[in-house]
């Protein structure tokens, strides 16, 4: 009789076992090939309701985004609690090796699969620490601001640190107004957005996106308009920066609070470099551009269009965070770049023109090159026109128009006829308010 019940003891283990490594064959399978349907026969009833195909595949993109292609998995050892066997396994990702806790029970002679609970992400150390990656990120807004010292700049101490402070009002303020949408949907995680569907994925990206578009740039124009198109620059300089160093570092710390520091690739922190200093010009150019379209009286349009660029390439990122769609990345990058180039080409001479002036640069210029700055005006005019209203013979008024032409104040057009310059409007005012 012990030898039979014995045996049968045996025979219920092993049916168990068999069960187990059955169910979790089926977790595997399921999650490496992102096949529902291997899964579902395994799972109780309300296992089914809670675990749906739809939340299943929440729950493999968000691993996957996170961790990278599963690879493998084994047995590390079986628990009980109550009517429950705790079954552990030790799945294995690209990135990580984690370990899942399957809860089995018995149903009708059948085991079934009632909870599935990660325990353990103990990430694969082969990458970059991420503390340099943090480094090389602030980096990036760095050489944003060499770069405008290079080509010619002052930096503006002032205007880079004002702008440096505004990311603070950005980062205690915007979240709050992307997130209280959320909130009213009771919706508090990425699973959650992931969870409703492609429509409200795209509707949430499109909010997040064009909340912080609006908002930034509402911000910077408040604080650039009827600013020199230099100090403006520089607004938007520190802005970048404030981004490019502020927003990495309260990551980390968040990140040290969990106890968690997670390694990554020297690629993706170079990546993450040149984003930043992308970023970083970026905002200068808009900048530039919404203290320059102040100035000349349609700041408010030139605020929207900028508003929505923004908006758009913070909406494909926004995107792309939310399902790692390698296009909607690419779309963000592109965007930016192009917008980027085309602020810079239009904004950077006009930002130029305002510079290099000092306190004596009325000696620079006689009392004819007034004149001559004067007689051209705001329309242009022909040198004949100049020749007979200013009364000087040929030579004299060439080498005024030379000198004048070198120093950027004046322009031929293709019609032979001078104009001037966005500094030679600059001075020209400056002339005209001394007059």
């Amino acid at each position: 009789m012990n030898r039979i019940h014995i045996l049968l003891i045996l025979l219920v283990w092993i049916l168990s076992t068999n069960a187990s490594h059955s169910i979790a064959e089926a977790v595997f399978t399921s999650l490496r090939d992102g096949n529902y349907s291997v899964l579902k026969p395994y799972l109780d009833e309300d296992m089914v309701k809670a675990f749906s195909e739809e939340k299943f595949r929440v729950f493999r993109e968000d691993l996957l985004s996170r961790y990278g292609r599963i690879t493998g998995y084994k047995f590390i050892r079986e628990d009980e609690s109550g009517e429950f066997i705790l079954n552990y396994y030790s799945f294995s990702f690209e990135k990580a090796n984690i370990t899942f806790k399957l809860v089995i029970r018995r149903i009708n002679d059948e085991y079934k699969l009632s909870g599935l609970w990660i325990q353990e992400v103990n990430i694969i150390s082969n990458g970059f620490p991420i503390f340099i990656a943090v480094i090389l990120t602030a980096l990036g807004g760095l050489l944003g601001l060499l770069i405008f010292y290079t080509i010619g700049f002052k930096i503006e101490g002032k205007e880079l640190i004002l702008g440096f402070l505004l990311v603070l009002i950005v980062i205690f303020i915007q979240p709050i107004i992307q997130q209280s949408l959320f909130l009213a949907f009771n919706i508090k995680s990425n699973i959650d957005i992931l969870a409703k569907g492609a429509i409200f994925i795209v509707l949430s990206s499109i909010w997040l996106g064009f909340i912080a578009g609006f908002f930034q740039e509402g911000l910077k124009y408040i604080f650039c308009r009827g600013k020199n198109l230099g100090n403006a620059l520089f607004i938007g300089v520190g802005f970048g920066l404030g981004e490019a160093v502020i927003i990495p570092i309260i990551q980390y710390i968040q990140l040290i609070m969990l106890g968690s520091l997670p390694e990554t690739s020297l690629l993706n922190s170079i990546l993450s470099m040149i984003e930043r200093f992308l970023v970083t010009v970026f905002h200068a150019g808009t900048a530039i551009t919404l203290a320059y379209s102040y100035s000349k009286g349609f700041g408010w349009k030139t605020l929207l269009a900028l508003s929505i660029t923004h908006g758009l390439i913070d909406a494909f990122a926004a995107y792309y965070q939310l399902t790692i769609s390698q296009l909607s990345l690419s779309l963000s990058y592109l965007l930016l770049i192009a917008s980027t180039l085309i602020l810079l080409y239009y904004g950077i001479p006009k930002a130029r023109a305002t510079i290099g002036f000092n306190a004596n640069w009325m000696s620079d210029l006689d009392e004819v090159d007034r004149k001559v700055l004067l007689a051209i005006g705001f329309h242009g005019c022909n040198y004949w026109s100049l020749r007979e209203n200013m009364g000087i013979d040929d030579d004299d008024l060439r080498i005024r128009l030379q000198r004048l032409e070198d120093r950027e104040y004046i322009n031929v057009r293709f019609d032979n006829k001078y104009v001037l310059t966005e500094k030679g409007r600059i001075v020209l005012r400056k002339i005209m308010n001394r007059i």
